[in-house]
């Protein structure tokens, strides 16, 4: 129930990355605003790697927060807690972190514009640098 509830009411790119920055992983190995930024040059790590991970950390925190309210049924807890998400903490975690988010709807509108064309894995890094010496790329 729980993943179903996070796949229909939370699966927007900004509502994942606000459930990823209200509720992080126990174990940070790059910050949320390097992914953000790596996204520039891997925008395709948006859909393979860190939606399921975004995801996995929203589906985790609907299980440990959603069911507080001990006399309501489960679904009516998730239903309140996702009102309480939707009108208050997502927009609020919006504002307070609105450099990530308008980093992450500049990609989302390069990846989705008609003249953009992904350069292949492999040999992206090496146009890039050439491209973008060191130290410019950034």
């Amino acid at each position: 129930m729980v993943k179903k509830v996070v796949e229909e009411h939370l699966d927007t790119p900004s509502d994942l990355l606000a459930m990823r920055l209200m509720f992080p992983p126990d174990r940070i190995e790059v910050t949320i605003d390097q992914e953000i930024k790596d996204l520039y040059l891997y925008p395709e790590r948006l859909e393979t790697g860190y939606r399921d991970e975004w995801r996995a950390l929203a589906t985790r925190a609907l299980f440990i927060h959603g069911f507080s309210d001990g006399g309501r049924s489960d679904r009516d807890n998730l239903e309140c807690y996702l009102e309480f998400l939707n009108g208050q903490a997502i927009p609020r975690c919006i504002h307070e972190n609105i450099g990530l988010f308008r980093t992450l709807r500049e990609v989302l509108a390069i990846v989705q514009s008609d003249n953009a064309i992904p350069f292949p894995d492999p040999k992206r890094q090496a146009l890039i640098k050439m491209i973008w010496p060191e130290g410019r790329n950034q």
